[in-house]
């Protein structure tokens, strides 16, 4: 896919048959990322595996991965340690986080903080699983993204986080500078937040509204400045030695 231009519109991945609950060229992006950092063989922890998707994929690259998700029955992988975690339990993930601690060479919350209430203790716990000098991955909607600027101008909401959208728990939107401030905050070091998914300067997919946007943002555009491409957000993290 040209990152430059997307004509078409978004379907639905897969990857060996299990659904890919996140944008185009997600999983793609964080197995590079996490190939850049860390060699095969060590420890994934998956926090919010769904179906496994991501999980299978970090697995055939020669991860360990361990997945945790609320819904055992949905999670479709069976050579990956699976624990059931009730996120709307306090008291579960409270527990599943003290007794693994500082346990995995990675920790990866994948489309998961826009869910969470509290953001800023949901990082901590992020870190506190993670080993000392281990990596912290976050993804999440991106919120300054060219479109959900255009957005928020026209309907004082943020792309992906309408009434509609909370029918499948998008209740916390976060933007790349409070991202890095919790993550500051929870002690994380070598601290990076670049855009992630398929949201290009040139985002065409028919004669409809979207597109409509991307033209009327497109004299505006060079005045941006942040991350406004991209239709989510990564980061990545160091726990302190």
């Amino acid at each position: 896919m040209n990152k430059y231009i997307f004509i078409g519109r978004k379907k639905i991945e897969h990857y060996n048959g299990l659904t890919i609950k996140a944008d185009l060229g997600l999983h793609d992006q964080i197995t590079n990322r996490l190939q850049m950092e860390l060699p095969p063989g060590s420890i994934i922890l998956d926090f919010g595996a769904g179906e496994g998707a991501l999980t299978a994929r970090l697995n055939d690259c020669g991860y360990k991965m361990v997945a945790v998700d609320k819904d055992e029955g949905n999670f479709k992988l069976t050579d990956a340690d699976f624990y059931r975690v009730d996120f709307d339990c306090d008291q579960e993930i409270s527990d599943f986080v003290n007794s693994h601690k500082s346990l995995y060479d990675a920790v990866l919350s994948v489309e998961v903080i826009e869910h969470v209430k509290d953001q800023w203790r949901y990082v901590q716990q992020l870190m506190i699983m993670a080993k000392p000098g281990g990596l912290v991955l976050i993804t999440t909607p991106n919120v300054t993204s060219w479109l959900s600027r255009l957005m928020f101008f026209f309907t004082g909401r943020f792309h992906q986080f309408a009434d509609s959208d909370l029918k499948y728990g998008h209740i916390s939107p976060i933007c790349p500078w409070d991202l890095s401030l919790i993550l500051s905050e929870a002690g994380a070091k070598e601290i990076h937040i670049t855009s992630a998914g398929t949201l290009p300067p040139i985002y065409f997919s028919g004669f409809n509204k979207i597109s409509l946007m991307n033209l009327l943002m497109l004299p505006l555009r060079p005045l941006m400045v942040g991350l406004i491409d991209g239709w989510c957000v990564m980061a990545t993290a160091r726990k302190p030695i």
